[in-house]
């Protein structure tokens, strides 16, 4: 059985790039984001390079459908090694601080917190038992560091990131791994155990 990689968050950048180098390496990929048409047109992009993948409209803001949502993954292709959770909507607000609101976070918490929380939830045990597996979460600069005038966004990112460094620690004996993309900031590797 061939390795798979699932890509949450599938789009023309990141996600289509992971997808390329993952697919390269013989890993199947599934691919979920909110849009068909374009999910479509990227598994005829990747098949046209010999990688296997397969589409799985999703809203990613509903963290509730993320058990069936993996279900339905591993119904078709046997397992999952590797998750990349990196949805990059291009309404994400970029605001100061002062404008930011409780209702605001609650909404943008289903995105970039409470649904990479289930789906961690949902493909760690497997990956566990195997002794094996990866969670990669993407992530932008305002995870790390605050910026005047560009909150709203970064504070949830900021809590998944603390939640992404406790998550590797609690995971690398088990021979899994949880990491964030890019590259980890220094501030992150000082607290970075593996």
């Amino acid at each position: 059985m061939s390795k798979t990689l699932a890509v949450f968050g599938a789009g023309t950048g990141l996600g289509a790039a992971t997808a390329r180098r993952f697919g390269r390496e013989g890993y199947a990929v599934a691919l979920v984001a909110r849009r068909p048409e374009r999910l479509d047109a990227l598994v005829a992009e990747l098949g046209e390079d010999g990688i296997e993948a397969a589409a799985f409209p999703a809203d990613l803001s509903e963290p509730t459908a993320v058990p069936a949502l993996v279900e339905r993954i591993v119904d078709r292709f046997g397992r999952i090694d590797v998750v990349e959770y990196a949805p990059i909507p291009t309404t994400a607000p970029m605001l100061p601080a002062t404008q930011v609101t409780a209702e605001l976070l609650g909404r943008l918490a289903g995105l970039y917190l409470h649904t990479p929380v289930e789906t961690a939830r949902a493909v760690l045990p497997a990956m566990i038992e195997r002794g094996d597996g990866a969670f990669l979460l993407g992530q932008g600069a305002s995870a790390v560091l605050p910026m005047p005038g560009m909150s709203g966004v970064g504070p949830v990112m900021a809590a998944a990131r603390n939640w992404i460094l406790s998550l590797h620690g609690e995971l690398a004996a088990h021979g899994v791994y949880a990491v964030r993309l890019p590259r980890p900031h220094r501030h992150d590797r000082l607290h970075h155990t593996s």
